[in-house]
């Protein structure tokens, strides 16, 4: 659920709130959009996170991080300072 690639990365960048899409964008520099768009619908589905339509038009979309991906913060926390620790 969280190994696909940029999984980890997103739920980083939501952990400190709604994030809209084209800042996600720019924020995971080396994602397509169209990679990021994927990864996203994923990660609404598996209840990591929401999707909310701001506005229609133009379309502008946040994303927040669910209670359910609230909880694999831990572990990202844990397995970042494990990478600091190992110097990686």
């Amino acid at each position: 659920m969280i190994g696909g690639k940029w999984t980890a990365s997103v739920l980083w960048h939501l952990k400190d709130g709604p994030v809209r899409f084209n800042e996600l964008a720019r924020l995971l520099t080396g994602a397509s959009k169209k990679i990021l768009s994927q990864r996203l619908s994923e990660m609404e589905q598996n209840g990591l996170i929401t999707r909310h339509v701001v506005s229609e038009k133009p379309i502008a979309v946040t994303y927040e991080i669910s209670p359910f991906g609230q909880s694999v913060l831990g572990i990202l926390e844990d397995l970042k300072s494990w990478a600091e620790k190992q110097e990686i």
